[in-house]
């Protein structure tokens, strides 16, 4: 449930889409980028369904107190078909994929929120916020045997890594750290650099360079600013992170 979107009045009027909340699924090893990659399902607030960073018109569009609820039909031959309900109507099927190209990993819950404050419910509420349609069940109320744990992150700060990268710019560092991530899918690294965070400020996939014609230094400014914020947020997380920044 969309409870509210946040007051956003310290962005600019030119801001496209300054609330945004996507729903859907994802293999634990995606990246928080929800439908930005294969294997990432969702369905935005804009009437969008995407995966792979393909956009597509789907549904409705959706905002503050609508309830969005994610179907995921197993039964349904060789495939797994999602589909998505708005305040209780069916939207249609969204997405097919082949359980073969699963290779038996699991799908995961995902949200991706752009300035809103959203709840869950996976079963915890004495009754679903709307109807549930036949056959479907709440994720929490499937017996544990069913159910995959995602990865667990480190269970103290001595086993948290951090690295830093050294080196002058344009040396292959960004370069690096991303291979390095992709190597090591059990490490969950978070890479904290301005270059991580413009990557995450897309626009419906598209990087934010081509919206910021001549406001270049507009743009810094705003990833410095969320960096050293994520830096703080990082310090107090149990987490591996690589350090990206000249």
């Amino acid at each position: 449930q969309v409870n509210e979107e946040i007051s956003v009045k310290h962005l600019p009027a030119t801001e496209p889409d300054p609330h945004v909340v996507r729903v859907g699924w994802s293999l634990d090893s995606c990246s928080t980028q929800l439908g930005e990659e294969p294997f990432s399902y969702g369905y935005g607030g804009t009437g969008r369904k995407s995966t792979n960073a393909k956009f597509e018109t789907y549904g409705e569009t959706f905002a503050e107190n609508d309830v969005i609820a994610c179907l995921l039909d197993f039964e349904c031959g060789e495939e797994v078909e999602m589909s998505f309900l708005k305040n209780g109507k069916w939207l249609g099927v969204a997405f097919r994929v082949r359980k073969e190209s699963l290779g038996g990993q699991a799908l995961f819950p995902h949200v991706l929120v752009k300035n809103c404050a959203v709840e869950f419910n996976f079963g915890q509420r004495e009754a679903p916020y709307c109807p549930l349609p036949p056959g479907f069940s709440l994720i929490q109320h499937l017996p544990l045997a069913q159910r995959v744990r995602g990865t667990r992150g480190p269970k103290s700060k001595a086993e948290c890594e951090i690295l830093m990268m050294v080196g002058l710019p344009a040396a292959g560092k960004t370069t690096w750290a991303v291979k390095h991530a992709a190597a090591n899918p059990s490490k969950k690294y978070n890479i904290l650099g301005t270059n991580a965070i413009m990557d995450k400020m897309r626009v419906m996939g598209l990087r934010r360079q081509r919206n910021y014609a001549g406001r270049w230094d507009v743009l810094i400014q705003q990833a410095t600013q969320c960096l050293n914020r994520l830096i703080q947020i990082a310090a107090r997380k149990r987490r591996n992170y690589i350090l990206d920044q000249v």
